[in-house]
Formats: structure tokens, C-alpha cells, sequence
């Protein structure tokens, strides 16, 4: 195999969204593609009880994903990371207890009838009386391919990345590559549903982008508390303070403004530790709206684009040998294995 030939097939499939990439034996980006087809589109309409039945409607959906690579290059192994990995997905591909070294663990297999689909799994933090744990499945992936991305010039350091998104991830980890720690925040998950149901929408108009509004939204997210100042958008529609259709952004502002209060490590969470400067990754709009958010704290952003899952995603089946004895490229100090393969 050479390096421009395809190499791996990799999905990122979460709860609302799947993204899938072909890559050539040296990681890089041969083709993409972007579908709104997650996890709760997958399932729509079965019985989520019936494992069956939830296989079924994933190797379809897989088909729909990338059929035309599975059959164009059947030997090209194949490996997904996200919810498609979880008690609702296809398999449960099981997480590792943190604190754990990052992309470590053991994929899983699940044999369909165009192949096979490796599953990375998740990392999880243990609940307990004293403190709720928390779980996340895809950004486990994304971190590997951040460390990648920040180089050998930042490995080895201590670091605190956030992840925006639906549930959001601040993750700590340590120089020597383990994840120490993380908190999740549901913040885009309530915007989603405030923006779309309830009183807030039917306050607002068709959303145009304000950066107005979503600063003076990150400036009253510390005032009076998360519920009091999210209506408070209501009245400033109403005493024509704020545009109805700034409205979402104001929204914004406070959610991301209460969530950076409360997670930043420099201030309240002792979970993900601290650090003078945050790495950012995620959709370029989001990231920008966390660094404005952070820039408040007095905090140094590092901003890096979502593709880096489609090189965490190649990196570990590169370590798992699923890319063939020509790749090799650092497995034999990693921690990741083969569904069973003995571990060392």
C-alpha cells in the first residue's frame, strides 16, 4: 500500500450527527463526508429494545455512510467512534475508568455482513455517594487526535481542553498523557431546546447573528443565575432592549458565560485541574464564541478544527495494528488492543 492509496475508512457517529472520512495509510484526509443521520435518526422508528433490529438499521445506515468505500476497498479496515458505541448503538463498546492514558482501551468487533467495524470505546468516571461521574464517547477519540495535532512540542505538558458542543467536555490531562479528569455541560443542548420550544422561542424571530447580543448575554450570565437571567431575554424583547431575532444570541451568551464560570478550572472545578491557557476544539463559530467567554477569565485560547477526530481515529487503529506492519508508527508504547488480544 502507498501513502496516497486508502487506508482506513473512519466514522465519528454521535446522537445527531455522522461524519465519515476516507484516509490514506499516512492519515490524511482523501474524502469527507457530513450527515445529520446520528444516532437517534438511525433508530427512529424500531425497537430499541430489539438488538436485532438496532442492527439491522446500522448496517443499513452504515451502507448509506460509505457503502461505495466498503466495496470499492474491502480490505480497508473500518473503525468508528461515538454513541454508535453505547447500550443504544449498534454494540456497546464498553468505557475505560479514568484516569486512563488517552486513546487507550480495547476496540471492539462487530462483524456485519460487508466486514468488520471496529468500535472505540469511551472513558467514564465512576459515580459514587460523595459526587455523579460523568461518561463521554467520540471526544475520547478527538483527544487523541489533538495531542497529535499540538505536536511534541506541547506533549509532555499539562492541559486543559474543552470540547464544545451538545454536551460539552472540559478535560484535564496530565503530562505524561493520562486523562486525569473531565465535567460535562449540557449547555448546547439547552440551547437548543430554549431556541426551539417553550416561551423564549415563541419570543423569538428568525435568529440573525448579533455579537452585540451574545456579548451583553455573556456579561448577565455571572449576574442573578443561570434561570433568572435566560428570561430575563424575554423582557428585553418586550421593553425593545434586545431584536427578537438577537434574541438566541443572548441565549448563547449565558449559557456559555455560566458554563465557563462554573468549569473553568483557574476558578471552580477541582475535576480538570489548572491551567493558564485552554485548547479549544470544535465547530470554528463555537470556539470563537468559548474564546470570547474564556478571554473574560483572563484565559489564552489555542483553537483547532474538528478533523482532528478523523487523525485520533486513524491513530488508533494505527496502534492497534489494524493499518498493517508498514504504518507502525509508535505502537509499541501505546495501550491499545484488539477485542481479545491479551494485554501486556
Amino acid at each position: 500500500m502507498t501513502d496516497t492509496e486508502p487506508g482506513l475508512v473512519a466514522l465519528d457517529w454521535g446522537t445527531t450527527g455522522r461524519r465519515a472520512w476516507l484516509l490514506d495509510a499516512a492519515g490524511r484526509i482523501l474524502e469527507s463526508r457530513r450527515s445529520g443521520r446520528g444516532l437517534l435518526a438511525t433508530t427512529e422508528g424500531i425497537d430499541a429494545h430489539d438488538p436485532a433490529a438496532r442492527a439491522a438499521a446500522y448496517e443499513e445506515a452504515l451502507r448509506e455512510a460509505c457503502g461505495d468505500w466498503l466495496t470499492a476497498y474491502p480490505r480497508v479496515p473500518v473503525i468508528a467512534c461515538g454513541m454508535v458505541g453505547s447500550a443504544q448503538g449498534w454494540v456497546d463498546s464498553g468505557y475505560r475508568t479514568v484516569p486512563a492514558p488517552v486513546g487507550s482501551g480495547t476496540l471492539v468487533r462487530v462483524e456485519h455482513r460487508a466486514g468488520v467495524l471496529h468500535l472505540v470505546p469511551g472513558l467514564r468516571i465512576a459515580s459514587d455517594d460523595a459526587a455523579p461521574g460523568d461518561v463521554m464517547r467520540g471526544e475520547e477519540t478527538q483527544l487523541v487526535g489533538i495531542i497529535d495535532e499540538l505536536g511534541p512540542e506541547r506533549y509532555g505538558e499539562a492541559l486543559t481542553v474543552v470540547l464544545p458542543g451538545t454536551h460539552s467536555k472540559w478535560v484535564r490531562i496530565e503530562g505524561d498523557g493520562r486523562v486525569t479528569g473531565f465535567a460535562t455541560a449540557m449547555s448546547g443542548e439547552l440551547y437548543g431546546l430554549l431556541t426551539r420550544h417553550g416561551i423564549l422561542a415563541r419570543t423569538a424571530e428568525s435568529s440573525v447573528r448579533d455579537d452585540a447580543a451574545f456579548a451583553r448575554g455573556l456579561a448577565a450570565g455571572r449576574s442573578r443565575g443561570l434561570a433568572a437571567e435566560l428570561f430575563a431575554a424575554r423582557p428585553l424583547v418586550l421593553d425593545g432592549l434586545l431584536d427578537a431575532g438577537s434574541l438566541p444570541d443572548y441565549v448563547s451568551g449565558v449559557l456559555i458565560a455560566d458554563e465557563v464560570a462554573h468549569l473553568l478550572p483557574s476558578t471552580a472545578s477541582e475535576a480538570v485541574g489548572t491551567a493558564p491557557e485552554v485548547v479549544l476544539c470544535g465547530a470554528p463559530d463555537l470556539c470563537r464564541r468559548y474564546a470570547e467567554a474564556l478571554a473574560r477569565h483572563g484565559v489564552r485560547t489555542t483553537v483547532l478544527g474538528e478533523e482532528v477526530t478523523a487523525k485520533g481515529l486513524w491513530r488508533i487503529a494505527d496502534r492497534a495494528g489494524l493499518l498493517g506492519p508498514a504504518s507502525g508508527r509508535g505502537r509499541q508504547d501505546e495501550d491499545v488492543r484488539l477485542e481479545g488480544t491479551p494485554g501486556r
